[in-house]
């Protein structure tokens, strides 16, 4: 595949060999020239950037970000898109780890530099994906995701929503996250039956192990119950006078707490 560059961030995508989208993967190409130019603009890759890439598929963004970058490292599952990309001719500027994701050791990509990752994530292992990069955070200076729009609204949202859960509280926790603009389906082959978003998640400092772990068992059980108060939800993880003297009103909802507000719950708990 070559891409050939007429303007700034203006490509031109010719005829290439692709393979068919297997469902088992929920493969969905990204083909669009319009939506590949304003992915490459909010990235803004430089040229010693260290981008590793998720999903690759036919490698509509792969190359788009090589005629901005030295080098790039792809994870990609499916044993022909893999062959695909070896056979290209920039290859040699690709290092590709053909195997899956959510067993993938990002701290293996690790060189003494952080990394920026960028991925268009399996709509149906999505979240699960998400919680297995952020274990890695501190290996990530940035991490730009195409998510399916329901997933990417339920990552940004705020509390007091419908949305606002687990998943929410638990990246904003450790990433500071922020969505630039929606996709529709034809942007896509096969085109999906949902809308895709880009979102941007910067990592924070990384919580104490303590905290991280008791964090999780209180997300799980306080969002298991969301239509409790937290004095209900929590039995059994916090007593009444741990919740308030973390300021925080026993009388709350699970959907009426702030990331802070999780957080002091957690430390109540650790001491």
């Amino acid at each position: 595949m070559r891409w050939i560059q007429q303007k700034k961030c203006q490509l031109v995508m010719p005829e290439v060999k692709v393979t068919n989208a297997r469902k088992r993967f929920s493969q969905n190409f990204l083909h669009d020239k319009n939506i590949i130019n304003k992915i490459i603009n909010v990235i803004s890759p430089k040229l010693k950037d260290h981008i590793l890439e998720i999903g690759p598929g036919h490698g509509a963004l792969t190359y788009a970000l090589l005629d901005k970058i030295n080098f790039i490292e792809v994870i990609e599952i499916d044993r022909d898109l893999a062959k695909l990309m070896i056979e290209d001719q920039r290859s040699e500027k690709i290092l590709l780890h053909q195997t899956d994701a959510l067993k993938y050791n990002f701290s293996s990509s690790y060189k003494n530099k952080k990394m920026r990752l960028v991925g268009n994530l399996p709509y149906h292992i999505s979240t699960p994906l998400i919680f297995h990069i952020i274990k890695y955070n501190q290996y990530f200076s940035d991490i730009h995701l195409m998510l399916q729009k329901e997933v990417a609204e339920r990552v940004v949202s705020q509390p007091n929503s419908k949305i606002y859960g687990r998943l929410s509280v638990a990246i904003q926790a450790r990433c500071n996250v922020e969505k630039f603009f929606d996709i529709k389906p034809n942007a896509f082959y096969p085109a999906p039956k949902v809308m895709s978003s880009i979102i941007k998640l910067t990592p924070k400092a990384p919580l104490e192990d303590q905290i991280d772990i008791e964090l999780n068992q209180i997300l799980i059980a306080a969002f298991n119950q969301r239509r409790k108060k937290i004095t209900n939800s929590l039995k059994g993880l916090l007593t009444i006078d741990q919740i308030k003297k973390a300021n925080i009103n026993p009388e709350n909802r699970p959907e009426n707490l702030t990331v802070d507000d999780f957080l002091s719950l957690s430390k109540a708990r650790n001491k």
